[in-house]
């Protein structure tokens, strides 16, 4: 029996996206740069996965600003993979819930580079006949209630193909994450920083306080508020790489922190990435965040050229724009 806890309402939230004062059109350069950013904060964070902060100033005392060229020819890893197939699901349209779950089980089989400890367990019952929701809540009550990042790291997507409508992006974001992560901290940082994107897409530029509020007065539990509240300018005040690797909270604040930061794309990622911790899934969603805040020409070129399947990411994206039901 599924738990009962999934997100369909957020009257906040959906009055927040619904205000139209300083809209503009969505612009087809924010939506790349949210999935072009996404796949360069991912590449770039690959060498350094797991480094603590002071271990990665050692070896990269400017920074990591580089990508390996090789990743261009390589296997996508799984936060730009399961982006891709998520996109790819939305596009399709009809019932993308479970033709989202195939396609996870499909890229194990195919590829699974950088599959998550939760991700394999859910795709294990998928492959039993399970329905998504139901497996990934088996294996968050046996995983003693674990609020891993895996749904959040994708979830980008959702924000392209529900740029009109508020509604779905509250209720599709929370769907999408439940196919492998049940926990209602992943829910709720689904839904926040889909939101944030929903908004840099229409050429606002949402406070973390107004997104906050607005989703602790829809119910979010008292942890994703603590949590994304903590989020200042100052990344040292955020642990990266000490205690909480790999939560759905923390990468949520690595997320809320592209949001802030006075830092260009550029240096905005590379200053997340060489912060340590899950490098390549917090560089995966602040690159979502930064690329729809700046747009995909903010993305340096050395970075672009070496992100694997550029064409087939770009036509995604503009595909996603037209995916609204």
């Amino acid at each position: 029996m599924t738990p009962p806890f999934l997100i369909n309402e957020a009257p906040n939230i959906i009055r927040l996206l619904s205000n139209p004062a300083g809209m503009a059109d969505v612009v087809g350069d924010r939506a790349k740069g949210t999935i072009l950013g996404l796949a360069a904060g991912n590449l770039l964070g690959l060498p350094v996965e797991g480094w603590s902060a002071a271990h990665i100033f050692r070896n990269f005392p400017n920074g990591v600003t580089q990508i390996d060229p090789l990743e261009r020819v390589r296997p996508m890893d799984d936060d730009l993979a399961q982006t891709v197939d998520l996109a790819e699901s939305l596009v399709a349209g009809g019932n993308f819930v479970p033709d989202f779950g195939s396609r996870l089980v499909r890229w194990r089989r195919e590829n699974g580079r950088g599959i998550g400890i939760t991700t394999s367990a859910v795709i294990d019952l998928l492959e039993k006949g399970f329905p998504p929701a139901e497996a990934a809540s088996i294996v968050y009550e046996e995983r003693d209630h674990i609020a891993p990042n895996g749904g959040l790291m994708r979830c980008a997507p959702v924000a392209l193909a529900r740029h009109s409508d508020p509604e779905g992006l509250v209720k599709d974001s929370a769907a999408t994450c439940t196919v492998t992560h049940y926990a209602p901290a992943c829910q709720w940082s689904c839904v926040i920083m889909n939101a944030a994107i929903y908004l840099l897409l229409k050429g606002r530029y949402p406070s973390i306080e107004d997104l906050v509020m607005a989703a602790a007065t829809d119910g979010a539990q008292a942890d994703v508020v603590e949590w994304a509240m903590r989020t200042g300018e100052d990344l040292g005040d955020l642990e990266f790489d000490r205690g909480h690797i790999g939560h759905t909270l923390l990468c949520m604040q690595a997320g809320l922190w592209a949001l802030k930061t006075p830092l260009d794309l550029e240096n905005a990622l590379v200053k997340i990435v060489s912060a340590g911790g899950d490098t390549d899934t917090n560089g995966a969603v602040a690159g979502a965040v930064l690329g729809a805040r700046y747009g995909a020409a903010a993305i340096p070129d050395r970075w672009i050229e070496c992100i694997p399947e550029r064409e087939r990411l770009e036509d995604l994206a503009l595909k996603l724009l037209n995916a609204a039901p």
